[in-house]
């Protein structure tokens, strides 16, 4: 518990005092007050504007709804060829820095093979060495596989190395077009290099009509007919181009603009229908109108460079009498402005007590999860708003998972995590810690003969009397191996009297362990009996595992230490209950408050010098 007189607990305190002071308001008065206000404001602003503003905010809307449209399709092209990207400078990092042997073909290949997996948009993925001799991973034809080759007779192969060999950044190529597959690809060229040494090329391959196939599926989430053209003469993505595009060729990867399906796309630059456009878009967005035999169509375009040698188009256009129906469904809704007005400041106050009902129970129950009072969280009911209902079946489900968290994982590093919010904070670090290792003497005797539930039913009564004692001492288990214990002192908040606290827990496990093995008696079943380990010094404690997978542990010769001396309970005392053995480096903390005998400098496994070591005899308990 923190110091009530400490500068931080003072700040605290002044900051409580003052919300004190600030008048404070129900959530449902907030509610009824912004949404009746807000309503009654918007309304009348827009009544009253209406007419004069009503031309600038259909432009103002149709920007945005430019920029909204192009944005999301720009963002989409972009995500198509950054795929490729990102996945090939994944592998290429692992290649350079020595994680996968290049010649390891089969370890290359698993690579290969995962990071084509972990986006559609990637048709294939190969490493070539300098000699054109290839280790890929391939869906361009089902099923999606590795392969192995020599491909240096390939000029496109050829090409492909003769660029890297002379980079050292990725470059992407030209669209091109593979007899194979029957299909035109784009490719991004990344130069392995090791230790100045040029070892290859990893050749990423972009699917064309991938980014078609999502132009035709979203097309009515644009609002209008869209495209990706290369440069100003080539259609590169359309829906026309969802399957196979009939005409194209290795002289004629894309189809020509001029003699395109769509005709009018085909004539988006002809000169004698173009006209300027009186709505400006917003840069980088361009636009201009055409006019085909009487009938407007406005393109929305915009140019997006570095994926090419030839800058990309990506637009769409769509009829201009839509311009016109969007001011029409503008004045209709001025008339009904009026009556709505009324009618809303209403419903908003329905509204608002009935949303700030659940939102006060979640503010209540949200302050408990803060406080850790898993055990006092009730079940958030139902509601019949989605996104209430939404919010409490995931409360809920985050107050559940809560509770399975903090019983897999120490209630310590819970606690932590709650309050600091990032694993940032819990990067490893070196910390002075006292380390315990537990371990049932016998065990192979105590469980023969026993089923599998009886073994689970000993071991789960007996890690109860464990743990409990480490964490009332506070104390982090950290993990259970087979019949042991491994659990610290000293992380991942920092604490004094580390050795005190460890010994006072070996203690408190003793004693009931003794209280356990009259109960046993009685039963008629054999005692347990144990051997404890703990030693003190410096180790690596933090997050140590792959970022989807960490486990918070100790790790350390010192670590090893305690875990010896566990096992020298079998010579030192093999006759005690609970043998309890400390090192010299735990002692000198002690602060001569507990019992010890010294047993002797021992040889411990993984140490030249000998060890000292102690029978932990009594002591203060708790």
């Amino acid at each position: 518990m923190a110091d009530p007189k400490s500068p931080a607990a003072k700040t605290v305190i002044e900051a409580h005092k003052a919300g004190e002071r600030r008048r404070r308001f129900s959530i449902a008065l907030t509610l009824i007050l912004s949404f009746g206000s807000l309503l009654t404001v918007t309304i009348l602003v827009v009544l009253g504007l209406a007419v004069v503003s009503a031309a600038r905010n259909t432009i103002e809307l149709l920007q945005d709804k430019a920029d909204l449209g192009i944005g999301a399709l720009t963002h989409r092209v972009e995500s198509h060829m950054q795929a490729g990207y990102h996945q090939a400078a994944f592998v290429a990092l692992a290649i350079e820095k020595g994680r996968v042997d290049p010649d390891d073909q089969k370890e290359l290949g698993k690579l290969l093979m995962g990071s084509m997996a972990a986006n559609p948009s990637i048709g294939a993925i190969t490493f070539f060495d300098p000699k054109g001799q290839a280790t890929g991973a391939n869906r361009q034809v089902a099923p999606a596989r590795v392969f192995h080759g020599a491909y240096g007779d390939d000029t496109a192969v050829q090409k492909a190395l003769a660029v890297a060999s002379k980079s050292r950044k990725p470059v992407w190529g030209e669209p091109l077009y593979r007899p194979l597959f029957q299909r035109t690809i784009m490719n991004l060229v990344w130069p392995i290099w090791v230790d100045g040494k040029f070892k290859g090329a990893l050749v990423t391959v972009i699917t064309v009509n991938t980014l078609s196939r999502y132009l035709r599926d979203n097309a009515n989430a644009f609002g209008g007919s869209v495209f990706v053209l290369h440069g100003k003469d080539r259609v590169m993505a359309h829906r026309a181009m969802a399957g196979e595009y009939p005409g194209l060729s290795l002289k004629q990867p894309l189809p020509l603009l001029a003699r395109f399906q769509d005709r009018v796309l085909a004539r988006m630059w002809d000169p004698t229908a173009m006209e300027p456009s009186e709505i400006k878009p917003r840069p980088p967005l361009e636009n201009h109108i055409l006019n085909l035999d009487g009938v407007y169509y406005v393109f929305i375009y915009r140019k997006l460079t570095g994926y090419t040698p030839t800058p990309l188009y990506v637009g769409a256009y769509f009829r201009g009498d839509t311009i016109g129906k969007q001011l029409d469904r503008l004045k209709d809704s001025l008339f009904a402005g009026l009556a709505a007005l009324v009618l809303a400041i209403i419903v908003a106050f329905f509204i608002g007590r009935r949303l700030a009902r659940p939102i006060a129970r979640l503010s209540s129950s949200a302050r408990m999860v803060s406080e850790m009072k898993l055990d006092d969280v009730g079940v958030l009911p139902h509601s019949r708003v989605r996104e209430l209902d939404d919010q409490s079946n995931t409360f809920n489900s985050m107050v559940g998972a809560l509770r399975w968290f903090q019983a897999y994982v120490p209630k310590p590093l819970v606690q932590q995590l709650i309050r600091d919010g990032d694993l940032a904070a819990l990067e490893s670090d070196k910390r002075n810690l006292t380390v315990m290792f537990t371990d049932i003497a016998g065990y192979s005797t105590i469980s023969e003969g026993k089923g599998a539930a009886e073994i689970a039913e000993l071991l789960n009564q007996h890690f109860t009397i464990v743990a409990g004692a480490v964490e009332a001492e506070g104390g982090t288990v950290d993990k259970f191996i087979g019949d042991s214990v491994m659990a610290f002192w000293g992380a991942p908040e920092k604490q004094k009297n580390r050795a005190i606290r460890a010994c006072r827990a070996a203690l408190s496990i003793r004693d009931d362990i003794a209280a356990d093995n009259l109960a046993r008696a009685a039963r008629g079943e054999p005692p347990v009996r144990m051997r404890i380990g703990i030693h003190s010094g410096e180790a690596t404690v933090g997050n140590i595992g792959p970022p989807d997978r960490v486990n918070y542990t100790v790790i350390g010769d010192d670590v090893n230490v305690a875990q010896r001396l566990e096992q020298l309970g079998k010579q030192v005392a093999p006759d005690d209950e609970v043998a309890i053995l400390v090192s010299t480096a735990t002692v000198a903390d002690l602060d001569d408050l507990f019992v010890v005998e010294s047993a002797g400098d021992l040889t411990v496994k993984g140490r030249d010098a000998p060890l000292g070591v102690y029978r932990l005899v009594d002591g203060p308990r708790r």
